[in-house]
């Protein structure tokens, strides 16, 4: 089960360039390419295994100065929505026991 405990990171099989209005993940095995605004691209780039989607939330929060218009639980959610998707084709994998 997906949860906000889980720690993701980019998949062994997936290629993240990164650009400045966004980035282009290549996702190998499919030969498929996914555009990615400025947003996920910053969401990814601190998915790094170690980091749960909770301590990701609070450091967007704060490089990104948006806390106050926007509660970090929703932002966590935000970001658990947009994980499952990125899991679901291959861009992401989370280990739940980390």
């Amino acid at each position: 089960m997906d949860s906000i405990i889980n720690v993701y990171k980019l998949s062994k099989e997936a290629v993240l360039e990164i650009f400045n209005d966004g980035g282009l993940i290549l996702i190998l095995p499919e030969r498929c390419i996914l555009e990615l605004n400025s947003s996920a691209v910053a969401i990814i780039s601190l998915l790094d295994g170690q980091r749960t989607l909770e301590q990701v939330a609070v450091e967007i929060t704060k490089s990104h100065d948006i806390s106050h218009n926007y509660p970090v639980t929703r932002i966590i959610q935000d970001m658990l929505e947009l994980c499952i998707e990125l899991k679901r084709i291959g861009v992401l994998e989370f280990q739940p026991d980390i």
